[in-house]
């Protein structure tokens, strides 16, 4: 029986249903005794049609129907090979006339090239070798069968809603929308995505704005989405239709086919640092309407001891800081400006020798050098004098993007904005209980936060926490980076959904790309740009998906209106 159906569906069925028989046979299997088959791999023989019209690559998708009628099985083609007669290389010089390449061969020189194949799924559930079949190319159904995203009647098969990431479009023309269950997404089962690829080359940002839109469109959760806007005026511009979108008819039938909008983030709101010398300005290249934030001592003290740095924070800054510390919670000192002044007090009142609350007058004058030296660091962020302004995190509900603009900041300045971010969203789903269901944050250059060094600085630690534990609170982390590997590999490992672009050859011997055939590894080096290597905890193998152009402007994109 090819199922556990009570009825056993006949030869014609299971053809008609699964297969693309209009296009023909292009192969038969074959089993040698060097190289057998196995219930993992198998392998066959392409047709010379099939071998002529190279409709069969890396990465294609076959379905092989075995000759009794009683076994279909999918599989995903990764590694082809090239057989001749030829004994050597210098046999087949020498039959050309010896280094004559116009030169026609007499007689009948056999070439074969044989395909080998991943076995992705059996529509009989059994596992074992496959004998003699037929290998033709599978139909829409067949393709989705096979990496469990229909059930075998064509319906949805997982309990968390689809969200569509792509296409699928294999050699003989057969597309097939490509979806994932929004509960390994975004939880609660598993969550977290991340992207990885050569800058400019993988489309990156561009894969995870269209997978953002389809989560919006299809999800049955409440979710709200934050964008960190890390570098250029990337994403700055989100609120805009991309006119790339609007020419390209090709995108506009994959939006149409996948039920999205043809439509940007047209409600986001777009937060940005205050510029150091004008409140009512901030630090950011967007020139349409922009929201400032930058916090005061009360909304900044828990954060103080962060921005040292690790052979800053000694013993005694940290005894001094918590005299500090108790002043301010006592309501003594009320702004920044005024600790610093509280600190002069205090040594002005006491001798070079003395020990003011217990710490050296050394220790008190190192202390205020680094905190004046944070109000120049961290400029725009830190309110010296009157009450700061803060992101509304409160306000932030279903269906909601806030773009947290951080590219002008300092190095320490940006992972002072998305360490706070982070605990901002946390403390919100913790009150806010059945309000959101999942706060996705999308940020780009994710190494710049966690990289993969031996040093465990507490945003890391943070971020580690996040994609270990944040699934089931409902704080997803979307990152994207150049090189999986500069990423903490606890970050990596912690996260459920993959999309691999056009990689280096150097950063395919890290282990990140160790399940992956060289061949495989070969077509991502060469993958055009709107192409993405997926994988997914429920495919049982990675597929290539194409997408389309992004919903949103690219933001050195947009032109300011003439007038």
């Amino acid at each position: 029986m090819l199922t556990e159906q009570s009825a056993a569906p006949t030869q014609q069925d299971v053809l008609s249903t699964f297969v693309n028989v209009k296009f023909g046979i292009v192969g038969r299997t074959v089993s040698t005794k060097n190289d057998p088959n196995t219930s993992g791999r198998f392998h066959f023989w392409l047709s010379r049609h099939a071998v002529e019209v190279g409709t069969i690559e890396i990465g294609s998708i076959i379905a092989a129907y075995s000759d009794d009628g009683r076994e279909l099985t999918f599989g995903t083609v990764q590694e082809m090979r090239s057989y001749s007669e030829a004994d050597s290389f210098s046999a087949d010089f020498a039959i050309h006339n010896y280094g004559e390449p116009y030169a026609i061969v007499g007689g009948d020189q056999a070439e074969v090239v044989v395909a080998t194949c991943a076995v992705i799924r059996n529509l009989s559930s059994r596992t074992r070798p496959i004998g003699r079949c037929r290998v033709y190319f599978p139909s829409p159904r067949g393709i989705q069968f096979a990496f469990g995203i229909v059930d075998a009647q064509g319906r949805w098969a997982s309990s968390g809603a689809a969200i569509p990431i792509g296409i699928f479009e294999n050699g003989d023309g057969t597309i097939a929308p490509v979806s994932v269950d929004e509960d390994f997404l975004v939880g609660p089962e598993a969550a977290h995505l991340s992207v990885s690829g050569i800058s400019g080359l993988a489309c990156k940002t561009s894969a995870l704005q269209f997978a953002l839109k389809s989560l919006q469109r299809h999800t049955r959760k409440k979710i709200a989405v934050v964008v960190m806007n890390v570098k250029s005026k990337d994403l700055l511009y989100v609120d805009q239709i991309n006119t790339r979108l609007q020419q390209d008819r090709w995108s506009q039938q994959v939006y149409e086919n996948l039920d999205i909008p043809i439509q940007a983030f047209v409600d986001a709101r777009f937060f940005a640092p205050s510029h150091p010398k004008n409140r009512n300005m901030t630090q950011s290249l967007r020139t349409l309407p922009t929201e400032s934030y930058r916090w005061d001592l009360k909304m900044l003290y828990d954060d103080i001891p962060s921005l040292f740095h690790a052979s800053e924070w000694d013993d005694n800054i940290e005894g001094a800081w918590y005299v500090i510390r108790e002043e301010i919670e006592r309501g003594r000192i009320l702004t920044y400006s005024d600790m610093l002044t509280w600190i002069d007090k205090l040594l002005s009142t006491s001798g070079l020798t003395e020990w003011p609350r217990g710490y050296t007058s050394a220790t008190w004058f190192k202390l205020k050098g680094h905190l004046k030296r944070f109000t120049l660091m961290y400029r725009g962020l830190i309110e010296t004098e009157s009450d700061g302004r803060d992101i509304p995190w409160s306000r932030i509900g279903h269906g909601d993007m806030y773009v947290v603009d951080i590219q002008m900041l300092s190095q320490g300045g940006q992972k002072l904005v998305f360490s706070r971010t982070i605990q901002a969203i946390t403390h919100q789903l913790e009150t806010r209980k059945g309000e959101l269901d999942a706060v996705v944050v999308f940020v780009d250059e994710l190494n710049k936060f966690a990289p993969a060094a031996l040093d465990r600085t507490p945003l890391k630690t943070k971020l580690v926490e996040v994609t270990a534990r944040g699934r089931s609170l409902g704080l997803v982390l979307f990152g994207a980076q150049q090189f999986a590997s500069s990423v903490e590999k606890e970050i990596v490992e912690n996260s459920s959904t993959f999309m691999f672009g056009r990689t280096e050859s150097t950063e395919m011997r890290m282990p990140n790309y160790s399940g992956f055939s060289d061949e495989i590894k070969t077509k991502l080096t060469m993958l055009p740009q709107g192409q993405l290597l997926v994988k997914f905890p429920k495919f049982p193998q990675p597929i290539f998906v194409k997408f389309p152009y992004p919903p949103a402007l690219p933001g050195d994109d947009y032109v300011e209106p003439m007038g």
